[in-house]
């Protein structure tokens, strides 16, 4: 089990120091503008829950997507007190820009690789992506 945390943790590092340039916004508004590019509109409490963090500091970190245009709220159709999180269009063209970034970071660094070591990490991935998404939604049923 050990060497399954340990390689978790390495390539969480490596993306995290190599992959990664989020253009100036933390780790949460990422995730966040991730969250709701794939979920659509999200109200705010179920956002700070998602995320571990208080409701009042994603209220502020809502606040400043939507000053930068990357988020707007609208007004929930199922409860008129309630106000969905939306991504908008300038969010989701960041998301494709830094995105597209990444890849080209990653296809620069495989190719620097010997191919047999690039053929071994593409099968890895083939193997260990669909098992990492199971403990993805395990994660978030367990933390809910």
């Amino acid at each position: 089990m050990d060497d399954v945390a340990d390689g978790l943790y390495e390539v969480a590092a490596f993306v995290g120091r190599h992959l990664l340039d989020r253009h100036g916004l933390s780790r949460t508004a990422m995730a966040c503008l991730g969250r709701l590019n794939r979920e659509g509109p999200t109200r705010l409490t179920a956002l700070a829950a998602s995320e571990n963090v208080s409701q009042p500091s994603m209220s502020q970190l809502v606040h400043r997507l939507q000053r930068q245009g990357l988020v707007t709220r609208t007004d929930d159709p199922d409860d008129g007190r309630a106000t969905l999180i939306a991504i908008t269009d300038h969010g989701r063209e960041l998301i494709t820009v830094l995105r597209r970034e990444q890849r080209q970071r990653l296809e620069k660094l495989m190719a620097s690789l010997p191919a047999n070591d690039a053929a071994t990490l593409q099968l890895a991935m083939q193997v260990a992506t669909p098992i990492v998404r199971k403990l993805t939604d395990l994660a978030h049923d367990v933390d809910s």
